[in-house]
């Protein structure tokens, strides 16, 4: 028994000795060597007139019918006016119904090129919210230091900021070594189908972009817990999503003489069964690449779990999973959207459905999601198909490419406190068009992101602050002439 014991007290010596040492070189990672650059200046009050100007055009994408092609048109038009010396410079077309495409060539072609991304259209204003704005949403705005109006941070401000960042360079005589492509698509907050049109041409005329960047991830403060520095999130990885129909199917007749079991209980057995039984969690890729990051800056309880997942990783997972914004970056989410039953409340459903949504974590396939729906809900009676072709999640893009560090370095110069992290985006953005093509994508909005901002975006009172636009298109001049001259 004594032998026992002491062994079991060397274990434990050894254990604490591991998970000390790991600690204790779980230190944060200096930067800097890359803070000793300066933003360039900017003139904050006229770049926000020229976003103002473009959030005025109500380019709005709807499910069903697509962009508004006249607003988007217009705002076309204001862009040549504004950015005259781009329009001059660059060579520039429409792809489909409505997307841009500059191209700005390069004096080395045999490099690749690189593609930096926003969408030009944004989301409507649900019906009934109006008066909730406290400037309207179209208005174009300024006021109490921020710029007022749907698009600000979804994402016209993507466009304009680029825009402004080439305008600046072109004005200054900048060349680029390599090839740089702005694409700027028509209906990203609905199908996508623009920037999938955009990528067509590229490939079709032979381009293999370096990077793809994109929006998608911010500088957040306030937001992760135990995090009290900003932190730059690069989202080198984005969810998939698909939806699936469950259909059940009955005699109908009337609802005074129902049987055992509606077309309606059955459907909600199923999928009742579906939330009760998720698919599991994982903390692995994007997301362990966050933690590991932000870890090293955590208090000494939390970075004692972040250095040593080896030992703490179901402890992890399971308290993350206990948070709807946490759980979602660990596993395939599903969540029940829609469902129809009788037209009428005394009338028996002949036909019962419902529409399942799924956002498929990297790793994970539409084929594999299927199979588990089949398998959890386990009814003859329910019959299960997609409801659309499925977006597989993207590929994961490199932490230690060039592109990468060149992020990492323009963030440190534009945030010098904040902590630079990979993350996955949970979301979905243009930049799913680019997998398998860019050889890495990262999505990056040089944006700051409180608690009081996350309802903004899609929803009321969406607004940027007018010094925090400028910084970002001053990194945005900085980013687009170091990628174009590497």
């Amino acid at each position: 028994m004594r032998k026992i014991v002491a062994a079991l007290a060397v274990l434990l010596l050894a254990l604490v000795i591991v998970v000390t040492v790991r600690t204790v070189r779980f230190a944060p990672v200096s930067r800097e060597a890359r803070r000793a650059r300066t933003l360039p200046p900017e003139n904050d009050s006229l770049l926000a007139e020229h976003l103002a100007g473009a959030l005025r055009f109500p380019t709005i994408s709807m499910q069903d019918s697509g962009p508004a092609l006249a607003p988007m048109r217009a705002l076309h038009a204001y862009l040549a006016r504004t950015y005259p010396r781009t329009s001059a410079a660059l060579a520039h077309e429409v792809v489909g119904p409505a997307s841009l495409l500059f191209t700005w060539t390069g004096t080395d072609t045999t490099l690749d090129p690189v593609v930096m991304m926003a969408h030009m259209d944004v989301v409507p204003v649900e019906a009934g919210t109006e008066r909730g704005w406290t400037h309207p949403p179209f208005s174009g705005d300024i006021a109490d230091g921020f710029v007022w109006g749907r698009g600000s941070l979804d994402d016209k401000v993507g466009v304009l900021s680029t825009l402004e960042a080439v305008e600046a360079l072109v004005t200054e005589g900048h060349r680029p070594r390599r090839t740089m492509y702005l694409a700027f698509g028509d209906d990203e907050e609905v199908e996508g189908h623009g920037a999938a049109a955009i990528v067509a041409l590229l490939k079709a005329r032979g381009a293999h972009p370096l990077v793809a960047i994109d929006e998608g991830s911010a500088i957040v403060r306030g937001i992760i817990p135990n995090v009290a520095r900003p932190a730059a999130l690069i989202g080198i990885a984005e969810k998939g999503h698909m939806s699936v129909r469950l259909t059940v199917s009955a005699a109908g007749g009337h609802s005074s003489m129902p049987p055992a079991q509606t077309a309606v209980g059955v459907l909600a057995q199923a999928i009742d069964r579906l939330e009760k039984h998720p698919l599991p969690a994982r903390l692995d890729g994007a997301v362990e690449g966050m933690l590991t990051e932000l870890g090293r800056e955590m208090p000494l309880s939390s970075r004692i779990a972040m250095a040593n997942l080896w030992l703490t990783r179901p402890l992890l997972i399971r308290m993350m999973s206990r948070s709807a914004a946490t759980s979602a970056s660990l596993r395939t989410t599903t969540a029940p959207t829609m469902i129809q039953g009788s037209p009428k409340e005394n009338v028996l459903p002949i036909r019962a459905q419902a529409i399942v949504n799924f956002r498929i974590i990297p790793g994970e396939t539409p084929e594999t999601v299927l199979e588990h729906v089949r398998k959890v809900v386990d009814d003859t009676a329910v019959a299960i198909a997609l409801a659309e072709p499925p977006a597989p999640p993207s590929p994961v893009s490199s932490t230690t490419s060039a592109a990468y560090e060149v992020l990492a370095r323009d963030i440190a110069v534009l945030e010098p406190s904040a902590i630079v992290a990979p993350s996955l985006v949970i979301g979905a953005t243009d930049s799913r068009q680019y997998a398998g093509y860019a050889r890495d994508v990262y999505r990056f909005l040089p944006i700051r992101i409180g608690p009081a901002d996350l309802d903004r975006v899609h929803g009321t009172n969406e607004r940027i602050g007018v010094h925090d636009y400028a910084r970002g298109v001053a990194f945005m001049t900085l980013l687009v002439s170091d990628l174009s001259s590497q």
